[in-house]
């Protein structure tokens, strides 16, 4: 795993509900502070204690980008998400040929006429509707729901129980919060954000903050 993030443990639960373990940590970049309990430290002890009760003796191995090397039979995915992470997608394929398979949790339901892009990540019980496409490094969180005949962009985040309907078209680097509901038709432009609970009835122009129900603009966003 390349980088850190809030969700190790939806990480290693798809991981291990896949018959994997997760070997290494490579640390591209220093964490943020986070409060006491939340941060990697705190978690990768969690991680390790959980191995320790089902009696799997394993310790994750940590290592800093410059001290990364390929092994056989790793498969590779990136902790953190958004376009942020592109540039080190780059550097690694250049550097050692990676490839990045998508992680699906095996209670999910992700329809047999969906395309999955590289390095995407579906939690457990979201759901991904038929000739929809998932573009590469999209987040789908636990219980988001898809709709058909949708285009979901690169890099884009889809929070805990969201739901997108059919026809809906996303484009780089969209973040839709907890909750959030996106009706069929529309395109959500690059970098926009929807905030948790918001109900997204038009177009949302890029880098935008849209909240409320009805979702109104509430604020331009910087570019990353």
């Amino acid at each position: 795993m390349f980088g850190t993030h809030a969700l190790f443990g939806d990480y290693t639960d798809a991981i291990h509900a896949v018959d994997g373990v997760l070997t290494r940590v490579v640390i591209n970049f220093p964490e943020p502070e986070r409060p006491p309990g939340q941060g990697f430290e705190d978690r990768l002890a969690r991680y390790h204690a959980w191995l320790d009760s089902i009696g799997v003796e394993h310790r994750v191995e940590v290592l800093a980008l410059e001290d990364f090397r390929p092994r056989p039979g790793e498969s590779y995915l990136f902790g953190f998400r958004g376009p942020k992470l592109l540039p080190l997608r780059d550097r690694l394929v250049l550097e050692h040929g990676l490839t990045f398979p998508p992680l699906v949790h095996p209670s999910a339901y992700v329809s047999p006429m969906c395309r999955l892009g590289e390095g995407v990540f579906i939690a457990a019980a979201a759901v991904i509707g038929p000739h929809t496409t998932v573009g590469d490094f999209t987040l789908v969180n636990r219980r988001a729901a898809i709709g058909h005949d949708t285009k979901i962009g690169r890099c884009n985040i889809i929070g805990p129980g969201a739901g997108v309907a059919g026809f809906v078209t996303t484009e780089t680097g969209v973040v839709l919060g907890i909750n959030a509901t996106v009706i069929e038709q529309l395109t959500l432009a690059e970098g926009c954000y929807a905030a948790a609970g918001a109900v997204v009835l038009k177009d949302v122009p890029p880098r935008t903050l849209v909240a409320g129900v009805p979702a109104v603009e509430k604020k331009r966003l910087a570019a990353e």
